[in-house]
């Protein structure tokens, strides 16, 4: 049987030009992972639509928005820097992208606290306690991280999905009794940080004695990595700027209701984030030209993938949303249109993830400076005026500008 699935596999790859032995390889330990974040985050959606008021939803959304935001200052993009070197067999960027993601996020926990006293001179109690505690956690929570790309840069996939199994069974046990005890919104952002941050410590220490095999350094890491946030930078802003603006405008309860409309399709999104993680190693490994040569077919397979999953959302969006959250049905309109933005976005996907396995830092950052610019200039007015559907149209009309302009991008590339 395995001598057969072997040969069948190498077979197809006349049709996909694809290294079908290595996707099938990697990308069922992947799609194992990816199965079960999508299964914890469905309970933990259930968790929360059902246990805790719209309005206290609404606020944590926030919360965690505004410390996603924050987050920039711990230079998000040095993950993906990682990931490239490790390809390339420079080990030692693993601890480097440890301490320089920690020393730069000591700026993010400067700029909670600052949001904390802000909130505490407004004598709303809630929200100073709670961007107090996110200052706590901002130098660890995402840098302890970083050992996910390094083993994402070794194709390691299968410890890399076992690790990411137990970190959501501890991440699902903590939140989910913890609503059943409180509805106290710091108490649940102490316990969000914690289940996040403890484990990945454990399992950095685990990686970083166990995998890491040399020293070796890559001198262009560093700044690839602080590059590439800057490039992040304006996408971090407009993935998040959103839910705060309907806060702002609209209000706590109709945060809950969009945060619950964007969730089905970050989920469908996610699921071929695999594909992503699968392509960098490979695409870093390969010139321009080669890439190019076999590019065409992998994408037309993955529109019609993704095409195929989104529209058997559409139809079951209602029954979905009457079953599990009964509370929110008035997302199912909104939810029905943001899944039809998920095909522009996980194609375009694939198409950075060759601009940023080829370092094309100018490139990059004219991909971020213009889709975003469009999604920031266009976001203010749209929710000001439309509430929730307009933040949905700008999502829509930013995706699809992205694709366009990233297709336009990896065609220019110099071969």
């Amino acid at each position: 049987m395995k001598k057969w699935l072997y040969s069948l596999l190498r077979k197809s790859e006349s049709y996909t030009k694809t290294d079908m032995v290595y996707l099938a390889e990697g990308g069922f330990w992947l799609t194992v992972g990816q199965a079960v974040a999508s299964g914890a985050a469905l309970l933990i959606s259930i968790a929360f639509a059902n246990l805790l008021p719209p309005e206290t939803y609404g606020i944590y959304r926030y919360i965690i928005s505004i410390g996603s935001l924050i987050l920039i200052t711990t230079l998000t993009g040095v993950d993906a820097a990682v990931t490239q070197s490790v390809a390339r067999g420079y080990e030692g960027a693993l601890p480097i992208g440890v301490k320089i993601k920690m020393k730069w996020g000591c700026i993010g926990t400067l700029v909670a606290l600052a949001i904390g006293v802000y909130y505490f001179l407004q004598g709303n109690s809630t929200l100073a306690i709670s961007f107090g505690v996110v200052s706590l956690f901002m130098p660890f929570s995402e840098s302890f991280d970083v050992y996910n790309a390094f083993l994402t840069g070794k194709k390691l996939f299968g410890i890399q999905t076992i690790y990411g199994i137990i970190r959501k069974i501890v991440y699902i046990v903590a939140i989910v009794g913890t609503l059943f005890l409180t509805d106290n919104v710091y108490t649940i952002i102490s316990v969000y940080f914690l289940s996040l941050t403890i484990p990945a410590l454990i399992f950095l220490f685990i990686t970083y004695k166990k995998y890491k095999a040399n020293d070796s350094r890559d001198t262009d890491m560093v700044s690839f990595g602080k590059n590439l946030s800057i490039v992040h930078l304006l996408s971090l802003v407009a993935m998040e700027l959103d839910k705060i603006l309907v806060f702002q405008y609209v209000g706590a309860v109709d945060l809950a209701v969009y945060a619950l409309a964007i969730a089905p399709a970050d989920q469908i999104k996610g699921l071929f984030k695999n594909v992503n993680a699968l392509a960098m190693p490979q695409f870093a490994q390969r010139n321009v030209e080669e890439i190019k040569a076999a590019i065409r077919k992998k994408l037309k397979i993955l529109f019609l993938a993704v095409s195929s999953i989104v529209f058997v959302y559409i139809l079951l969006a209602s029954p979905f949303f009457e079953i599990f959250f009964p509370k929110y049905l008035a997302s199912v309109p909104y939810s029905q249109v943001l899944a039809l933005s998920v095909i522009p976005v996980v194609v375009t996907g694939l198409l950075y993830t060759i601009l940023e396995a080829q370092k094309a830092q100018k490139e990059l950052y004219q991909h971020s400076i213009y889709s975003n610019v469009l999604n920031l200039v266009i976001l203010f007015p749209l929710v000001y005026y439309f509430g929730i559907w307009g933040a949905v149209g700008a999502r829509f009309v930013t995706r699809v500008f992205a694709l366009g302009l990233t297709t336009f991008l990896v065609r220019k590339l110099p071969e």
